[in-house]
């Protein structure tokens, strides 16, 4: 046996340990393979760095735990970028699963063991500092740390709920809810995920409806994101962005090229590539998930081309192929 039919012959045994070595490695060691961010992403990233604390974004956790990996790092990078310039955040679920899957995206955002991320203070925790009557965003925080609360070592700043975030959690019938926020978000949703009055809110005394509101990006593993254009964009001409699965993105370029549409997130890369963005913009200092994700997935990729282009290799320099048409002849 010559070496070519050994290697044609290899135990696929050794093809997993290679694969399970690529997939493993770069969990531990960042590879930083480029990650070139497209228009359509760019898009998404260049409104919201337009918007500030008089402004507001929807953030539609559309998707299940079927396609986690790829929707959520996307909810997370635009959350980040959304709380770093003060842009007020809705929060609402398509799926009663979802809910746990938004919270989880917050959860990592406020988790301040991680330098860089957001320390949260919900509603009731400044319930004084609201007595005693503030003007505007920065006011608050000033009053806030003037009570004696600082900033933990390497957080990049406050989230107070009802100012900065509302979530609003899972309703069903959700295409509804979308065309009857179009008149009241706080008709639709009395209270938030955690059972607190939205009508007393800030947030929502300063954006009634989604007329009042600058984008929406729904993050989606299936059609759930068509709803915000039906019922968001053509009724009451709200923005809409998408973050939807890689092998969903091709079907909706043509709502980019109507203008149906902002921009797009296309799978683990359009969520990378929006990472990418954040720390060019110097919102993050590295970026996270999604680009690690990508130099996994490149990777693997790479050796399974390579196996490919050496199977053939082989195949045409053993001369396999001469011994199948002699065989295919007989």
């Amino acid at each position: 046996m010559n070496n070519w039919e050994r290697f044609l012959n290899i135990d696929r045994r050794w093809i997993y340990l290679l694969i399970a070595i690529v997939v493993i490695v770069p969990f531990f060691i960042r590879m930083g393979l480029p990650v070139v961010p497209t228009q359509e992403v760019r898009s998404v990233y260049d409104l919201v760095d337009s918007l500030g604390p008089d402004d507001a974004i929807f953030i539609g956790w559309d998707f299940d735990p079927g396609t986690e990996a790829e929707n959520q790092p996307m909810g997370v990078a635009v959350l980040r970028h959304a709380f770093a310039r003060h842009v007020p955040v809705f929060v609402t679920a398509y799926w009663p699963l979802a809910q746990g899957l938004a919270e989880m995206g917050l959860a990592s955002v406020f988790d301040t063991r991680v330098p860089g991320n957001f320390v949260y203070v919900p509603w009731a925790e400044w319930e004084s500092v609201r007595a005693a009557g503030y003007a505007g965003r920065d006011s608050l925080e000033s009053a806030w740390e003037a009570a004696g609360n600082s900033l933990p070592e390497g957080a990049r700043g406050w989230v107070f709920e009802g100012v900065d975030l509302a979530n609003l959690g899972y309703l069903p019938y959700f295409s509804l809810v979308i065309l009857g926020m179009g008149t009241s978000i706080a008709n639709q949703y009395p209270t938030d995920a955690y059972g607190n009055n939205l009508h007393d809110m800030p947030i929502l005394q300063a954006h009634k409806n989604l007329r009042e509101v600058d984008l929406a990006v729904t993050l989606a593993g299936s059609t759930a994101c068509m709803s915000w254009v039906v019922y968001g964009t053509s009724r009451v001409g709200l923005p809409v962005a998408f973050g939807v699965t890689a092998v969903m993105a091709t079907d909706y370029f043509p709502y980019i090229q109507s203008g149906q549409i902002v921009g797009m997130m296309g799978g683990l890369r359009g969520a990378a590539e929006y990472e990418v963005l954040e720390t060019e913009g110097g919102y993050t200092e590295t970026t996270g998930k999604a680009y690690r994700g990508m130099d996994v997935q490149s990777l693997a990729h790479i050796l399974i081309i390579l196996l490919v282009i050496l199977g053939n290799i082989a195949y045409f320099a053993g001369g396999f192929h001469k011994k199948t048409a002699m065989k295919n002849r007989r």
